[in-house]
């Protein structure tokens, strides 16, 4: 038991900085190749954990064997982009000046129904409202609406906005965050000030955020 424990938690850490090293992705954004080499990394790093007659050296060589061939030919790839799309593919037109290619739609074996719930998806209701829809080769749709079918921007109705920035969340679920509080350009003692004048503890906020411009939103910790 302590075999497979000490097994396991190894195995553990040398996916983590196998990953971390592949760089940061999520599952819909993997290439190919990448996905390829995912699936035989949860392999690999399972067969040593439930078979302990097996040597550790039979699952960590092969597993840095295919972290440097991935990284070996994403420098590749960057040097040829022919290679990318024989590897990865290429972005496909869907939908193009506001018109659908069926081919198109058969060839990458998308039904329109399955079209229509990833313009929902993207909040467009109406498929007569997109001027280009590209299937991306990640397999995620980006899709540009109609100049006629786009809410006005500020800039189109003369506006000047204000930019509010980002929400740095200085207490979190009764945590104050240190690291956030330097973000927000405050300090600690500022925050504790706040909350004196407004006369509450940290212990009763679930979420209190500063954005760039400085609105400040609180949300206080409900007894459940």
């Amino acid at each position: 038991m302590i075999t497979v424990f000490i097994r396991t938690l190894l195995i553990y850490i040398t996916l983590i900085i196998t990953m971390r090293l592949m760089g940061k992705r999520q599952v819909g954004e993997l290439q190919i190749s990448e996905l390829i080499i995912t699936i035989m990394l949860s392999d690999l790093a399972a067969t040593p954990i439930y078979e302990t007659d097996t040597p550790f050296s039979y699952a960590i060589i092969p597993i840095f064997l295919l972290l440097s061939t991935e990284v070996i030919l994403s420098y590749i790839i960057l040097r040829i982009p022919k290679l990318k799309i024989l590897l990865g593919g290429r972005p496909s037109f869907i939908i193009k000046n506001g018109v659908l290619d069926q081919k198109e739609l058969t060839r990458q074996r998308m039904c329109i129904s399955e079209l229509i719930g990833s313009l929902r998806q993207q909040g467009i209701s109406n498929i007569s409202d997109v001027n280009y829809a590209i299937l991306e080769e990640n397999g995620k749709l980006s899709v540009f609406k109609k100049a006629s079918a786009d809410s006005p921007t500020c800039t189109d109705m003369g506006i000047d906005p204000t930019e509010t920035g980002i929400a740095h969340a200085l207490i979190i679920d009764r945590v104050i965050v240190d690291r956030n509080i330097i973000c927000a350009g405050w300090t600690r003692s500022r925050l504790e000030k706040h909350l004196r004048s407004i006369k509450k503890s940290s212990d009763e906020i679930l979420l209190f955020s500063v954005t760039d411009d400085g609105s400040i939103n609180i949300i206080y910790k409900e007894e459940i």
